[in-house]
């Protein structure tokens, strides 16, 4: 029985095929766009554009199922961002971090660390662009908790090396909040 568990706990990191077909979906289709734009067919632009269309309907119709998992939104975060929606990069980034806050002790794990530590630089990324000192300084409210939690975590343990760079990202924030 014991086995078994471990076996189960050594697997969660393994994508379910749902995840691994919608991921196959979204960047097919993306490189389809690509392609051919690229090759200025019109009516292969045309049929690409559906087809993109077509995937974000599928990307929104999974974020609206009652329990959305983290990689529906780190998904449709790269899908927005690739297709230049940067107004929903943003919105998709924060739901993607707080669906990997719920994770139980994600402070420890090592999937879900570091991906909360990209989804985090990825924030940063975005802010580091804001005029806002009030977006920023929201921002440095996330990251700060964020930073403290991760601390509290490895008391007396050596922080991974991800975590250890939001500490660099921490005071480059706090530093251009008291240049603005």
């Amino acid at each position: 029985m014991l086995d078994f568990k471990a076996k189960k706990n050594a697997s969660e990191a393994i994508p379910s095929l749902e995840e691994k077909v919608v991921r196959a979906i979204v960047g097919g289709s993306l490189v389809t766009y690509k392609e051919a734009t690229e090759s200025k067919d019109q009516a292969a632009i045309d049929s690409a554009r559906r087809t993109l269309s077509r995937v974000r309907d599928l990307l929104t119709r999974l974020g609206s199922t009652s329990k959305s998992e983290p990689w529906v939104w780190e998904v449709s975060a790269f899908f927005n961002e690739t297709v230049g929606r940067d107004d929903q990069l943003l919105e998709d980034l924060m739901k993607e971090y707080r669906a990997l806050q719920t994770i139980r002790g994600w402070e420890t794990d090592s999937v879900a660390l570091p991906k909360i530590c990209r989804v985090v630089q990825q924030l940063h990324d975005i802010h580091k662009q804001s005029d806002s000192k009030e977006d920023v300084v929201k921002f440095k409210f996330l990251l700060k908790g964020v930073v403290k939690k991760i601390q509290a975590a490895y008391f007396n343990k050596d922080i991974p090396e991800e975590a250890k760079k939001l500490d660099q990202v921490l005071a480059e924030v706090e530093a251009s909040i008291a240049n603005k």
